[in-house]
């Protein structure tokens, strides 16, 4: 049977992205991004932009500012050392590119990261993970992960869509269990992307590799450290929960994240418990 031409194209977008992704510090062209989503450069081009909202480029040259940003914020390479490990060329390339983004210099956003990290220890000076209902941090190593996913674009408010879409099509293609482990990936960091352009991935995982389909993708999410912690309480309270361990403890506790994103495990989740009784587990990646 012939695959429909909206699905393929949703398959070659996938594949598209996840090759970006997986190379955004790399010297890739659109040659290369078409060439692995088995479309012509001339086709492709076009259909990338019309699903996802902007150009190979600008979508590659986005990843590899906002990943300079966090190193900027939670590391202590040199300016010159995350020029090179973001995929430029020398660091006035890179200098320019930043100060274009987000029309400042990345020595200049260093400083400033210093000065938002104290404001947060004077936000969260009376805040306690007791007080956000987090548990002490477990370290925990962690096997890769085989995932069937949707991604979502856009408010983190609206991904329970994505996530209906997905059981869906799981409880149709998938044999599942009676209650599938379901994890959020999360890309990006609020405070410094654009809210239409947030990148989260509904998953469940699954025992091993599958055949993609349509806006369904398959990925595997590479195993290893992480500090965890466990929230109780409704998914709207996240966004200070997120601050906290990223501004707090991640500094408390002298850790360096690896250059992964963070994952949410749901333990319980809707439909079957209150937004007060939901567990989440969040995973941080850590050296």
């Amino acid at each position: 049977m012939k695959t429909p031409i909206n699905v393929y194209y949703l398959e070659a977008i996938n594949r598209s992205i996840e090759f970006i992704e997986s190379n955004a510090t790399k010297d890739i062209s659109l040659d290369d991004i078409s060439a692995y989503s088995y479309l012509s450069k001339y086709h492709f081009h076009r259909i990338f932009k019309s699903i996802i909202g902007d150009t190979t480029k600008d979508y590659l040259t986005r990843l590899r500012l906002e990943k300079s940003s966090l190193l900027l914020k939670n590391s202590d390479k040199a300016i010159n050392e995350i020029a090179y490990e973001c995929g430029y060329s020398s660091p006035e390339t890179f200098t320019r590119a930043f100060k274009n983004y987000f029309s400042t210099t990345p020595s200049q956003f260093k400083e400033s990261s210093k000065q938002e990290l104290l404001n947060k220890q004077v936000i969260h000076k009376d805040s306690t993970l007791l007080s956000l209902n987090v548990s002490e941090p477990k370290i925990i190593e962690i096997n890769d992960l085989n995932l069937v996913y949707i991604r979502h674009f856009g408010s983190y408010e609206k991904v329970g869509k994505s996530f209906q879409k997905l059981m869906f099509w799981a409880t149709k293609n998938l044999i599942l269990k009676l209650k599938p482990t379901t994890l959020g990936i999360v890309h990006d960091n609020p405070d410094l992307t654009e809210e239409t352009k947030i990148r989260f991935d509904a998953c469940v995982l699954i025992t091993k590799e599958i055949q993609p389909k349509g806006e369904v993708g398959y990925k595997k999410i590479k195993g290893g450290k992480f500090a965890v912690f466990r929230y109780k309480g409704p998914y709207e309270t996240f966004y200070p929960v997120y601050d906290y361990l990223y501004n707090i403890c991640l500094f408390e506790n002298k850790w360096e994240l690896r250059d992964e994103p963070a994952l949410e495990w749901y333990i319980k989740s809707p439909p079957f418990n209150r937004p007060e009784n939901y567990i989440t587990d969040f995973y941080l990646p850590i050296v």
